[in-house]
């Protein structure tokens, strides 16, 4: 693992562009002040283990509260609003803020800093969390839409509880019933596999959904093995796991939901999961790594359009996305395997 931080590091050298604490999304990326890009290189500045200085660490703060610009205290790109003027979708801006704020909270921690405010866009629906659960989160259309906004639920408020705003921490709790009591029987996820997005959809809002709460709250969870089983359907029927194909979001819920749950329950299916890990790390290391030294986030190119944005056209080379997915995807096979990661540590934003 030493030469992969190594050659990470590199490639992450050469994406600063501008000012100090300031990156690109890859070498070709349409941007060059995309706080998308910004994010995801903190964090894999964290991830491979760098020695920030405590100054430098103040100009990353700088920069991440100059995104700050809602009045409910989201993050926004600069050209949001121009950018989204005439689209066809709806709530893109909010939806496009909730997404980049849930990502910036995880960039904060690791440079061990906190925004100049509080996020309070989850105020107005508080007094009855069920109720925006319920309604709110597209469950049978959308259940990695629906976990992907409890991650984003769960990390913001998480990050208003350590600023001081201990009231949320009931809201967490109310949260967590409402799963418990939510969690399907035969998946061991969150609604039954004949959703409009199948196992897949499942798996993958699993994964967002058990990330923003369970985990980051360390909250025990119910149905391990279900949810280990969904997994490997789904990783066994799905053209998206092919030894010619990836896709980052994919490989990285996946295996780290693999990980979480062979950790509970580790003489369950062991042989397969074991089998499976070892398999899918030899497609990664060949597939999507890169000459400059990171991943990308495709099996043939870099990421192409993230948060609704146009980011690059999609050369094959490497991307801030891809390579945080992929480093984290990497370390949960490791843990599966009981191999050491040399010192690497898991992702803020996405582990």
């Amino acid at each position: 693992m030493n030469r992969l931080r190594n050659e990470i590091n590199q490639w992450l050298a050469s994406m600063q562009k501008g000012k100090a604490g300031c990156y690109l999304m890859c070498e070709h990326a349409y941007h060059d002040n995309l706080l998308d890009a910004i994010s995801f290189a903190y964090d894999l500045e964290y991830m491979l283990g760098n020695d920030i200085s405590e100054l430098d660490k103040d100009i990353r703060k700088e920069i991440l509260d100059s995104y700050q610009t809602g009045d409910d205290g989201f993050y926004y790109e600069t050209d949001a609003r121009e950018v989204f003027k005439n689209s066809s979708i709806d709530r893109v801006m909010e939806m496009h803020g909730n997404y980049l704020t849930f990502q910036v909270m995880g960039a904060y921690k690791a440079i061990e800093r906190f925004p100049k405010r509080k996020i309070s866009f989850y105020d107005q629906y508080l007094s009855d969390i069920e109720r925006y659960l319920e309604s709110n989160c597209p469950w049978n259309l959308s259940p990695w839409g629906a976990g992907g906004m409890v991650d984003n639920l769960g990390t913001i408020l998480k990050c208003n509880i350590d600023m001081g705003f201990k009231e949320y921490e009931k809201i967490i709790d109310e949260i967590i019933e409402w799963l418990d009591k939510n969690q399907d029987d035969e998946s061991g996820l969150w609604r039954n596999k004949d959703n409009r997005q199948g196992i897949n959809g499942l798996v993958n809002g699993g994964y967002h959904l058990m990330r923003g709460t369970y985990f980051l709250y360390n909250r025990s969870f119910h149905k391990p093995e279900k949810i280990i089983d969904t997994i490997i359907e789904d990783i066994q029927t799905n053209e998206i796991f092919h030894d010619n194909r990836a896709h980052g979001c994919n490989d990285l819920d996946h295996f780290y939901l693999l990980q979480k749950c062979h950790e509970l329950v580790p003489a369950y299916r062991k042989e397969k999961i074991t089998a499976i890990a070892k398999h899918r790390k030899d497609v990664i290391l060949s597939l999507l790594r890169c000459r400059d030294g990171g991943f990308s986030f495709w099996s043939d190119s870099s990421v192409k359009v993230h948060n609704y944005f146009d980011v690059a056209p999609g050369i094959k080379e490497s991307d801030m996305q891809g390579t945080v997915f992929y480093l984290q995807t990497l370390m949960s096979i490791n843990k599966i395997l009981d191999i050491e990661n040399g010192g690497l540590r898991e992702s803020f934003t996405h582990g």
